[in-house]
């Protein structure tokens, strides 16, 4: 009698499947992310780019943490200084807009913690979409701090550099315009996803 291969019943839970066939078998050593010389030059700039990022995360909180006995991420010291800016109340949408986050749940998180710790202050209707937030005289004390040491600390470093305000402002034209080929690719990624 020939025996046949049971197989395994499948469990439903949101267990991570790939949607489509791997498009050539990697070679041993190789890694997924590098296969062409383009991908090695692009993945090598998302590292960069990460290690930038949570570099310049880290800083903000600790510059924070330097002037405000307040456990802040650099997340939440990102909300507190856009608050903050031009000392003219915002709502969720438009503190969003200008982080480009579109994590509304992650935002909220955010403006409630630094309500409680008194740095924030609502004003306004009660609906969540017109409540506006605004810096309380607590929180434009710790941010004119934080201005303060961050003046002191990263502009000398930075002018110690050769060529960088010509550098600076190339760099950021440049990472404005990745940053726009990111939102076009995930926008291509978004709409593959509904594909059939």
């Amino acid at each position: 009698m020939k025996r046949t291969a049971k197989t395994a019943p499948r469990k439903s839970g949101s267990i991570a499947r790939p949607k489509t066939e791997p498009v050539a078998a990697e070679q041993p050593g190789s890694w997924h992310l590098s296969r062409t010389e383009t991908e090695r030059r692009l993945t090598d700039f998302e590292f960069g780019l990460e290690r930038l990022a949570q570099a310049y995360y880290r800083w903000k909180a600790a510059c924070l943490a330097a002037v405000c006995d307040v456990p802040l991420t650099g997340d939440d010291v990102a909300v507190l200084n856009v608050v903050r800016m031009g000392d003219e109340p915002k709502r969720l949408s438009e503190i969003g807009q200008l982080l480009n986050r579109v994590d509304v749940p992650n935002l909220q998180y955010a403006t409630r913690k630094l309500v409680r710790t008194g740095l924030i202050e609502t004003e306004g209707s009660s609906s969540r979409k017109e409540t506006r937030y605004r810096a309380t005289a607590t929180g434009r004390s710790v941010t004119e701090a934080y201005a303060a040491l961050r003046a002191a600390t990263l502009p000398p470093m930075l002018e110690a550099l050769d060529g960088w305000a010509a550098k600076s402002e190339t760099t950021r034209i440049q990472l404005d315009l990745i940053s726009s080929l990111y939102a076009q690719a995930a926008q291509v990624a978004i709409t593959r996803r509904h594909q059939p």
